[in-house]
């Protein structure tokens, strides 16, 4: 590689995080940019974001309803549980609370802790809570299947909400159970990621592209678009001290 090639790479497509993760660092990305009084030229970058970040979200109901795990192998707990919390977002607004307009006495059986106390669930109650939801979407025999998600390749089935219910709770059943192995190699080129997830590092870093235009000439401004604070740290050896550092305000 030529000095300093890799500064001008697209570098949202080497951070190495799981599924939800990237989801979740979009999620951020989408509300900054829509945010009152951000500069033109970023919004119009940002345009292509949400839905690039909405497919990819898809995505990953699609492929936890499936028995999928994360992109870098075996699903750790909390990579398990962020799947299935999407899947819990997306059918809450797809399929339940439709079903409850004409229901209300049902919102109990789905929710008797309410929704946040499904997706906000304190760890040792999580399992618990799942699987007497799964149940109650497995009960419920006349539940609408689930929408097939935007871009899904051709002769996808529709899911019962109880079907992709209980491939997500199997998976996060044996996430819990397994002992998950050290990962010794960050997946951090763009190949290895789905064309929905190339589709999201790209439209990720043209926000990056026009926010750093935007502030060129204070481009800490530009950080205030990404969650970066929160991302995992997975730097080992010399470089760990300065990944851990926190950014100048």
């Amino acid at each position: 590689m030529a000095y300093q090639d890799d500064k001008y790479e697209n570098f949202m497509a080497k951070l190495g995080l799981s599924r939800p993760i990237l989801a979740k660092f979009a999620d951020f990305t989408v509300e900054a940019t829509a945010a009152p009084g951000v500069a033109a030229a970023i919004v119009a970058r940002a345009v292509a974001l949400k839905p690039a970040r909405d497919a990819y979200r898809d995505e990953i109901v699609e492929r936890g309803s499936a028995g999928g795990t994360s992109q870098t192998g075996t699903a750790t707990e909390e990579e398990a549980f962020a799947d299935f919390k999407a899947f819990i977002q997306t059918a809450n607004v797809s399929t339940i609370q439709p079903y409850l307009l004409t229901r209300p006495a049902l919102t109990n059986t789905f929710y008797p802790d309410k929704l946040r106390g499904l997706t906000q669930a304190a760890k040792k109650h999580r399992l618990a809570r799942l699987t007497t939801y799964t149940q109650a979407l497995e009960a419920e025999t006349t539940l609408p299947k689930l929408p097939v998600p935007v871009g899904a390749p051709a002769g996808t089935v529709a899911l019962a909400p109880g079907v992709a219910a209980r491939a997500l709770l199997t998976a996060y059943e044996a996430a819990t159970t397994t002992k998950v192995k050290a990962r010794t190699s960050l997946k951090d080129a763009i190949a290895d990621l789905s064309p929905a997830g190339q589709a999201l590092v790209k439209a990720l870093w043209g926000v990056h592209c026009a926010a750093l235009n935007e502030h060129w000439e204070d481009p800490q401004q530009a950080r205030k678009y990404f969650d970066y604070a929160n991302l995992p740290h997975r730097v080992t050896g010399a470089g760990r001290k300065r990944a851990t550092q926190k950014p100048k305000e």
